[in-house]
């Protein structure tokens, strides 16, 4: 008989809250590097898939990923499922950026918490407490206002196509639905889901997409998304989606656009504005509130000690 502490399962689900935190956050910089790779939708999402692809399978032969994964009929379709929303999100999003303001294309992107615990409660045929439910609109309110879509003077309106605005709401129930896959994928490790799902990104896409110009830096971006926030930081997101819940997930995802604004902050010189300030201290309140009481639930619900054989 072995005895096991209540600080194991505790301590794992607070490391992965950190590790999706961090890879929230990375993800925050991709329109940076999205504006240096300076190519159309397609042929960054191509490219970006062959990149991860090539870091993926180095990453898993490293670990024994292959060796350690159960490919199952059921983790197999739940994989290329995950892995055809999660492509098509890309594109999309890179679509929604191209189309309209940075601003109005983070706005209905970041749409996705709220798919992703609507979707999450018609799965487990469970509604989320209002409480969580009051926090995720704090932290969508502090989002419009970290972005400037609403200001002390009015609203950051596009007078232009609703193609823009549209392809960043696909974008974002896109990522939702391939999120909630994972979530509920076993038998696959993580690293080896992300190479089966950026290899057939990578089959689909190149087709249609560009070829990389070797002779310049731009390709040096795409590299850089596949590597970095494809490779490591998908690894880390679907690792991390199998011990967190639907709605610490939700709020984790309003850490990608106040990094966002950060960033463009950094670049720009430019000091945030009274209202980005504000916006951003409601991200960081909400997303607490919400990971904290799920801390705090799982110590409660959970016994002192376990006994394992």
């Amino acid at each position: 008989m072995q005895l096991a502490t209540l600080s194991s399962p505790v301590t794992a689900r607070a490391r992965a809250t950190v590790l999706l935190t961090i890879a929230m956050a990375g993800w925050g910089t991709i329109g940076l590097f999205a504006h240096g790779a300076d190519a159309d939708p397609v042929t960054i999402a191509a490219w970006r898939c062959v990149f991860a692809v090539v870091t993926l399978a180095v990453m898993s032969v490293a670990v024994g990923a292959f060796q350690s994964s159960r490919f199952t009929r059921r983790a197999v379709m739940l994989t290329l499922s995950g892995g055809a929303a999660l492509v098509a999100n890309w594109v999309l999003l890179f679509a929604a950026f191209d189309r309209t303001t940075i601003t109005i294309a983070t706005v209905s992107y970041h749409m996705e918490p709220f798919f992703l615990v609507a979707i999450g409660a018609l799965i487990a045929r469970r509604a989320p407490s209002a409480r969580s439910v009051a926090w995720l609109v704090a932290g969508f309110v502090g989002l419009l206002l970290a972005t400037r879509f609403v200001r002390f003077d009015g609203l950051a309106l596009d007078s232009g196509s609703l193609i823009g605005p549209l392809a960043g709401l696909g974008a974002g129930l896109l990522y939702a639905i391939a999120t909630l896959l994972a979530k509920y994928t076993d038998g696959i490790h993580p690293q080896v889901m992300t190479l089966m799902q950026c290899g057939l990104g990578a089959l689909v896409l190149l087709p249609f997409a560009g070829m990389l110009e070797w002779s310049d830096s731009r390709w040096g971006w795409i590299a850089a998304m596949g590597v970095i926030h494809t490779g490591v930081l998908y690894w880390i997101l679907y690792a991390a989606a199998r011990r967190l819940s639907t709605v610490t997930l939700a709020a984790l995802s309003f850490v990608n656009p106040a990094v966002a604004v950060l960033t463009d902050v950094l670049l720009t010189g430019d000091l945030p504005a009274p209202e980005q300030f504000i916006g951003i201290a409601v991200i960081v309140a909400a997303t607490l509130a919400i990971t904290l009481k799920q801390e705090d639930h799982e110590c409660r619900s959970r016994p002192e000690v376990e006994v394992a054989a």
